[in-house]
């Protein structure tokens, strides 16, 4: 035997398993999870799918009466006219014809107008109750004392003039006890002289039947200047 020639050695090798046997395992493992995921989806295919709900038709009926006619309503009766009530015409006042006079004092001259009664009758009262009219009064009242009016001084440095209508209430004694404007002419320049003048006259009572009684008298005085 030669030594140049090589010892061929026994060695033992393991087999390994199968490289078939492991696709077979990996191919049924895909398999069984292919199959899980497949009925996964169908289940949630299933539940997430539900078919819409029917919409119910809802019908009313309703019953509509017939129209009916309003009925006419009733002309109302014609209402019976009132009766005129016969009123007595106003009587034209007492004519005084008193004129007034300037006082001499070196101030302007005054004109007073005529002193005209107006007032309204009251019934089945005492006479000297009553406020008398010319119709009912037989003899009117007349002045007989006055006091002298000042001209106010600024009026007079203007050169204003005009005039005072009063409505004046004389008592059974020939006294003032109201008097109340009813026009003036400058408005309101000549009106307090005016009522503090005639406040301080005095007058013959008015008379009815012999007495004395209450009458309303009208008194216009003017102002001007000479």
């Amino acid at each position: 035997m030669s030594l140049s020639q090589p010892i061929k050695r026994s060695v033992n090798v393991r087999r390994e398993p199968s490289t078939l046997k492991r696709h077979l395992l990996a191919l049924s493992w895909s398999l069984f999870g292919l199959f899980f995921v497949f009925i996964v989806v169908i289940e949630m295919n299933h539940e997430g799918w539900k078919e819409p709900p029917k919409k119910r038709e809802v019908t009313a009926s309703f019953d509509i009466p017939p129209m009916q006619k309003p009925k006419p309503k009733p002309k109302p009766k014609p209402k019976p006219k009132p009766k005129k009530r016969e009123t007595s015409r106003p009587h034209p006042a007492p004519n005084l014809m008193s004129q007034l006079s300037g006082i001499d004092t070196g101030l302007e001259a005054f004109q007073s107008d005529d002193l005209i009664s107006e007032s309204s009758l009251l019934k089945d009262v005492d006479h000297s109750n009553m406020v008398m009219t010319d119709d009912t009064v037989d003899s009117p009242p007349k002045p007989i004392q006055r006091t002298p009016i000042e001209y106010p001084k600024k009026a007079r440095r203007q050169g204003i003039t005009g005039y005072v209508v009063m409505n004046l209430l004389l008592d059974q004694h020939g006294n003032v006890q109201k008097v109340k404007i009813l026009e003036s002419q400058p408005e309101g320049v000549f009106d307090d002289v005016a009522i503090a003048s005639v406040k301080g006259w005095r007058f013959k009572p008015a008379e009815y039947q012999g007495k004395p009684v209450k009458v309303w008298a009208k008194q216009k005085i003017r102002f001007e200047l000479n």
